[in-house]
């Protein structure tokens, strides 16, 4: 293995690859609502506009060092992100060239990490965070599922700050294991590992702008435990971290009691037909958690609140990744639905601000056209050549990841509370009373219907084309126009224009 998995990263890590990973990532941060690309600075302070001036260059280095066996992770800067109850959930935002390497080691170990993930398919279910065809929607229509087949007590646990506190001897051990103690990649990980963080507020516990990282070169620490918190390598080796658990839970503790069992990230569910024997797993899954140096969120803490509880589902429903979960029905969790609501009050409220026209009824046009239709359908659908179905099978706007739902009143509520704003706004800053004719003739887009449309929506059906094949389409349908599109969507080859 340990050959095989370095002369896998060298393939991985040739200069080229680097720059097409660099690539793929500008397009992911495009975004759509205002045509800017996205890409947070790190602790370097090189920009992404910096980085690509000298793309080759910068891509070389990495390969060069990575296949050396010499590559350094720069500290992360660390971001404070508010969290829905309350608190604060540290972020830790690489370098582009340390994000680079991230997403790349991520594809090179996916294989054969998923290999464990999969081994059985109850277990493979169980896992739904950081995993291609994995999602939170999928794990509430999974959740729902056992519900409706009885299982309505559940054991609602959380981990205390999981990612901080993950012991790096257990961690390095499991990896070390998969691919050997001497091989560049284990090296690389366990150097990931032990890169440390510049907190997001200085010694006077005032945030740091971007212009102290340009000139402040921070000393490389190492991290004594924990793993940065934010990139997909972490949520890989978190998977890992966690898999001896979801193991135990299916193959010991399933045994003794019916239950149905779902994680996402550090949070899961057990879910169970009778709520008697609630505090018998609760006391199992807490010693075994401990075993592995983690431990639950108390049912009450100092304040009073419960992260981790008991839920009967058919008194109160059941939050979990964003949903709210009934006997009948997945809704759309209350925190949740107040986001998007801010989201669309500020987008409303700024709209002065924007540079459309001096007459109110063409801004209110240019408004649901350029701002607020954006906001509810996302991204535009990337379709087909041939088939007309989605290329991406992402979700690419608020109710494409919302697709799980089951009560629509949500999205008709929704539509009419848009329609509410936007009234009184124009009323009280333009005095223009807006009525339904006026929402038709700007093209409203409508949160229900791009509800259907999602579940109407069909993903491309062709298998890998031939280039005679398509030569043949193209001469039978005398479509032409795309032809270079059909070949560049399914071969994968650029076209050479004049």
């Amino acid at each position: 293995m340990s050959k095989l998995i370095d002369d896998k990263l060298c393939q991985y890590f040739q200069p080229e690859k680097v720059e097409e990973a660099f690539l793929r990532y500008k397009e992911a941060k495009h975004d759509v609502l205002t045509e800017e690309i996205r890409i947070p600075m790190g602790a370097d302070g090189i920009s992404s506009k910096t980085f690509e001036k000298e793309l080759s260059r910068r891509c070389q280095f990495i390969s060069k060092r990575v296949i050396q066996g010499t590559y350094l992770f720069y500290p992360f800067r660390e971001v404070n992100i508010p969290k829905p109850s309350g608190q604060e959930r540290v972020l830790a935002i690489a370098t582009i060239r340390d994000l680079l390497v991230q997403k790349i080691l991520y594809e090179l170990l996916y294989e054969e990490v998923e290999k464990l993930f999969k081994a059985t398919p109850k277990l493979d279910r169980v896992s739904c965070a950081y995993r291609k065809g994995k999602s939170a929607p999928s794990a509430a229509r999974l959740i729902h599922n056992y519900i409706q087949s009885g299982f309505q007590f559940s054991l609602d646990a959380d981990i205390v700050k999981f990612f901080d506190v993950i012991a790096h001897d257990r961690l390095i051990s499991i990896i070390e294991d998969l691919w050997g103690h001497e091989t560049r990649v284990s090296s690389l990980l366990r150097r990931f590992i032990k890169t440390s963080g510049i907190p997001y507020r200085d010694e006077q516990n005032k945030p740091r702008n971007y212009k102290f990282f340009h000139h402040y070169k921070p000393p490389r620490n190492v991290r004594v435990k924990g793993i940065p918190q934010g990139g997909v390598l972490s949520g890989m080796l978190a998977n890992l971290y966690l898999h001896e658990f979801d193991r135990w839970i299916l193959e010991d503790l399933a045994p003794e009691f019916p239950l149905r069992y779902v994680r996402y990230a550090d949070d899961f569910i057990v879910l169970l037909k009778t709520q008697d024997d609630l505090p018998a797993i609760h006391s199992r899954v807490e010693e075994k958690l401990g075993e592995i140096k983690l431990q639950l969120h108390p049912i009450l803490d100092d304040l009073g609140k419960s992260k981790t509880k008991y839920v009967d589902i058919s008194k109160n429903p059941l939050v979990f990744v964003g949903f709210e979960l009934t006997l009948t029905d997945v809704r759309v969790s209350p925190d949740n639905i107040q986001r998007f609501q801010n989201k669309i009050s500020h987008k409303i409220e700024k709209e002065r601000g924007y540079k459309f026209s001096d007459n109110p009824r063409e801004r209110f046009f240019r408004l649901i056209d350029y701002v607020i239709n954006k906001k509810i359908q996302g991204r535009p659908e990337n379709l087909c050549p041939v088939c007309g179905g989605l290329l991406d099978k992402n979700n690419r706007n608020w109710v494409g990841f919302f697709s799980v739902v089951t009560d629509t009143q949500q999205f008709h509520d929704l539509d009419k509370w848009i329609r509410t704003q936007l009234c009184q706004y124009f009323y009280k800053t333009y005095q223009i009373r807006l009525k339904r004719r006026d929402f038709r003739e700007a093209g409203l887009a409508s949160i229900k219907r791009e509800y259907y449309k999602n579940h109407k929506s069909k993903k491309c059906s062709c298998k890998p084309l031939n280039f005679k094949y398509i030569l043949y389409w193209v001469f039978l349908t005398k479509q032409f126009d795309f032809l270079e599109e059909a070949i560049t969507v399914h071969l994968g080859v650029e076209i050479l224009k004049k």
